[in-house]
């Protein structure tokens, strides 16, 4: 008898401290056998029908739009849903319309060796660090509210999810992996390099790059809206941006929208912005240390990263625009591709905070 309840014990143990680590990725399918794009179509129609906005569904960059050997090339596929549901952005904003940011939900597909692999970005982990500000501001139970609201959530996503065909159901925590206790307290992964894993509580980390006086409510919203269309048409890159790394055409460094949802009283909304060569850079630099004769391209494993998130905001009588910087978001996102490949590409996050704030807003860019 007390052997019995000594191995519910270390059971029990082991089970709650698996519970603890959280991955920013989830496989919630693996090794489907079949056509991706047929894969990706059916998930995008069992959210439709489940109640999901899906805003995007098309192909996602891989590392081979910046390897110019072809032989280094891996020829997978990979592929990106953003999805929104009108309830779950209704709860994130009903703590505060700066939480908009947590509104898309990202399904990545991509191809294996193996086969198919679905994966999402684990909202339950990326809301543990979002709303990590009430934790520490002393908001516990709030804080703790949302985990669970998120969480329920998360269930549904992933319950539609498996209602696809072939495959195995599972769910499989992916890195970059945190605790609990690390995710809720904003604990630093790079001490000097990064900073705080928090959005909010760090005006470093997310940090207001535009502000202007706006007595119009939704219509100074659309205003701003429609000049940033203009200027992501307009953007030209810099030469530092063109020169960082081998590019086929500069079409591949213009930044476009892929994604956009406002809060429900439409005073915030959140647009989500990509481009060609950012991705497959990314997921070149986060496989390279896992890179095989078999899988040239392990990277695209983290491929529900994008998109990048800008939010806009009325803040009192002030229009105001936010985004990640990129050295926080790189660690959120890809922490796991290791300090070398951090340290090896130091110049990287500056470029695209750069970049991106010179496609937002255009001639209203200021530098630092």
């Amino acid at each position: 008898m007390i052997k019995k309840l000594f191995v519910l014990f270390v059971l029990a143990f082991i089970s709650q401290s698996f519970a603890s680590k959280h991955g920013i990725y989830l496989l919630t399918v693996s090794n489907i056998k079949g056509d991706i794009q047929k894969v990706g179509e059916e998930v995008k129609s069992k959210l439709e029908s489940a109640g999901f906005n899906v805003q995007y569904f098309d192909d996602l960059s891989t590392p081979d739009v910046v390897r110019k050997d072809k032989k280094e090339q891996c020829g997978l596929k990979a592929k990106l849903i953003v999805a929104t549901n009108n309830l779950y952005s209704k709860m994130v904003t009903s703590y505060g319309n700066k939480y908009l940011v947590a509104a898309f939900l990202r399904i990545g597909i991509y191809e294996t060796q193996d086969g198919i692999q679905v994966q999402i970005a684990d909202p339950e982990t990326i809301n543990r660090i979002i709303f990590n500000d009430l934790y520490e501001e002393g908001k516990e139970k709030e804080y703790f509210q949302v985990v669970n609201r998120t969480k329920e959530f998360k269930g549904q996503l992933i319950k539609v999810i498996h209602s696809i065909s072939g495959g195995s159901k599972v769910e499989i925590p992916m890195p970059p992996i945190r605790s609990d206790e690390d995710l809720q307290e904003s604990s630093r992964d790079m001490f000097m390099m990064v900073g705080k894993m928090t959005f909010f509580n760090d005006e470093d980390q997310f940090p207001q790059i535009y502000s202007r006086k706006n007595a119009e409510g939704k219509t100074g919203i659309e205003k701003l809206l429609s000049e940033i269309n203009n200027n992501l048409k307009n953007f030209k890159p810099t030469k530092d941006d063109v020169d960082y790394r081998w590019t086929s055409s500069p079409e591949i460094l213009k930044w476009k929208i892929i994604s956009k949802e406002y809060s429900p009283d439409s005073s915030a909304v959140v647009l989500g912005i990509t481009r060609t060569r950012t991705e497959g850079l990314s997921f070149h630099i986060a496989g390279s240390s896992r890179e095989n004769s078999a899988n040239k391209c392990p990277g695209i494993d983290h491929a529900a990263a994008y998109p990048i998130e800008v939010l806009v905001m009325q803040k009192g009588n002030q229009l105001v625009v936010h985004t990640a910087r990129e050295m926080f978001r790189m660690d959120m996102y890809f922490w796991d591709a290791g300090m070398a490949a951090f340290m090896n590409h130091m110049s990287m996050p500056g470029i695209l905070d750069e970049s991106i704030r010179k496609a937002i807003l255009g001639n209203s860019y200021e530098l630092d």
